[in-house]
């Protein structure tokens, strides 16, 4: 006989469990069907009595109509609200989230192939396992499209940021289900049991279902046609929300797990970091702690682009002489409360003048790429447009290299309105929407022949007149353009200052671990200094 049987001969034997755990259960089971009971019979003999006060009247088949017609009109309104786009449920938005960049909605497409196929009835997991494989399947595929070049992609990430995942995920899908009835008191236990008493009672069920016929035919072609139906797409359709959610959810996080965008103290969404640059710029004076939206002034020489910072202004800030005189960067702090505060407002001297270097067009695309908006400002009476669409060009171009990073919205101010056909002619306002005076419609040729050559929509472009005895259209309509682009541009921020921002926490981190381990060795040296003593002393019999 070897050791370890002997070990397992002479091992007590594992108990059972007290009586008192046992008596509780059955006490339990038995409250349950006595409360099953007592809702349950009420309700079934009512049935019982209305329906024989029905027969006895001969009500009953009329009743049994009325109750098939409610009962199709439920049925065909449910199916047609549960199809179309205003769905009972909330459901996951159609189209990527705003602050996603290019490279993230590339990735997004791999999350809403599978809602597509949620949608056709590809996929119904049936248990739990089933769910979590999904889950999986959906990490693996999003952890290959930004790690192709991995062995194990999924396992290519900090434990701490998986786990920062599962729980934004775990949240969110809570957030989610906690509108529905009773979420908040239906446990897990109460959802199993209730499914296996389901399954306990399917066969009773089905021999009613089989007898049912033969005391109210009515009512059974009320069920087979209709109830059962309803039934079905109800859990069906609920079964589909929720695996929607589930998709869209373990997508989104994996997206900011894989792609650096998920932050392990910190959000995305924070406001950014003030950095030291700005800070110079907004002088020792300012009180801001937050990185405000940097706007880009850019276009070409006598263009009016210090007009247009003056004219955002109100006031004179940016010298007009004849001779150009912003050849260099130049940033002044716009406060404005439409904007949400102070911006960072930046002027650059024109990219098509032959005196610069040949690197003046990388420096404004540099620039560029560090702004939150652009306003590109246009001469309407300048037909030479080939600096500005190779400008706009090698800007996608950029920003094709660069995915990760979200490429800034474009506003172009159209200047020098007042100069079109017929010259003399300004009594503004002036209708571009349907064009009746000469005036309007020699505008409206210069709108559409600007968004033809620059590959933009009319509608970021905005027709101004800045001389200062003209100042037309822009706090009517340029500065609400503005506006409503900072939404975009904010998104633009927080992707162009996430680097900074991870930069920081990675500090923090070494930091807060740096100490965490002083602390450690500083109480482990203490102990060990403390046991030697004491064993020196135990061997000197002190």
């Amino acid at each position: 006989m070897n050791r370890s049987a002997v070990r397992s001969s002479k091992a007590p034997p594992a108990p059972s469990g007290p009586p008192s755990a046992s008596r509780h259960s059955r006490s339990r089971r038995w409250r349950f069907w006595v409360l099953v009971a007592c809702f349950s019979t009420p309700l079934l003999g009512l049935g019982v009595a209305g329906a024989l006060w029905l027969y006895e009247r001969r009500w009953l088949g009329w009743a049994g109509l009325l109750f098939l017609g409610g009962e199709t009109i439920a049925y065909l309104l449910f199916r047609r609200w549960s199809r179309r786009g205003d769905r009972l449920l909330p459901q996951p938005p159609q189209v990527p989230p705003a602050e996603f960049s290019p490279r993230e909605q590339e990735a997004w497409q791999v999350v809403r192939e599978y809602e597509g196929r949620i949608e056709r009835g590809e996929i119904m997991p049936t248990s739990f396992e089933q769910l979590l494989s999904l889950g999986r399947e959906i990490l693996e595929r999003v952890a290959t499209f930004y790690r192709p070049g991995e062995r194990d992609p999924l396992l290519a990430v900090p434990m701490p940021l998986l786990l920062r995942a599962m729980e934004e995920t775990a949240r969110d899908l809570a957030t989610i289900t906690a509108d529905l009835p009773l979420a908040h008191r239906i446990t897990i236990g109460d959802v199993i049991r209730g499914y296996h008493l389901s399954q306990k009672l399917r066969p009773a069920y089905n021999v009613y279902r089989v007898l049912s016929p033969l005391w109210s035919w009515q009512h059974a072609l009320v069920r087979m046609l209709v109830t059962d139906r309803l039934f079905a797409l109800t859990r069906e359709t609920l079964n589909q929300w929720l695996l929607r959610w589930y998709v869209d959810r373990v997508g989104y996080h994996a997206i900011e797990l894989y792609s650096g965008r998920l932050l392990l103290t910190k959000r995305i969404d924070d406001a950014p970091p003030l950095s030291s640059e700005t800070a110079k710029i907004l002088g020792e004076e300012h009180t801001l702690q937050t990185e405000p939206l940097r706007i880009l002034v850019l276009g070409q020489v006598k263009a009016g682009k210090s007009s247009l910072v003056n004219a955002l202004f109100g006031e004179v800030r940016a010298a007009t002489d004849v001779v150009p005189t912003t050849t260099q960067l130049t940033t002044y702090v716009l406060e404005r409360p439409a904007l949400g505060g102070k911006v960072i407002l930046a002027d650059l001297g024109g990219y098509e003048d032959p005196s610069a270097t040949r690197g003046r067009t990388d420096e404004v695309l540099a620039e560029a790429v560090r702004s939150d908006v652009l306003i590109l400002v246009l001469s309407a009476v300048n037909t030479a447009r080939e600096p500005d669409c190779r400008l706009l060009a090698q800007l996608r171009e950029r920003f094709a290299r660069q995915p990760q990073l979200r490429p800034p919205p474009v506003i172009v101010a159209l200047t020098h309105i007042d100069l079109l056909r017929p010259p003399l002619e300004w009594t503004p306002p002036y209708d571009i929407i349907t064009p009746a005076l000469p005036k309007a419609r020699s505008i409206r040729d210069a709108l559409d022949a600007a968004a033809a050559e620059l590959s933009l929509s009319p509608e970021v472009i905005v027709p101004v007149c800045l001389r200062p005895d003209r100042i037309y259209n822009v706090e009517e309509t340029l500065v609400p353009l503005l506006v409503n682009m900072l939404p975009e541009g904010k998104c633009t921020l927080l992707l162009r200052t996430l680097k900074t921002l991870r930069d920081r926490e990675q500090w923090e981190l070494v930091g807060r671990q740096a100490r965490a381990a002083g602390r450690f060795l500083c109480a482990f040296s203490k102990e060990m200094v403390k046991k030697s003593l004491v064993q020196v002393l135990a061997k000197s019999g002190l």
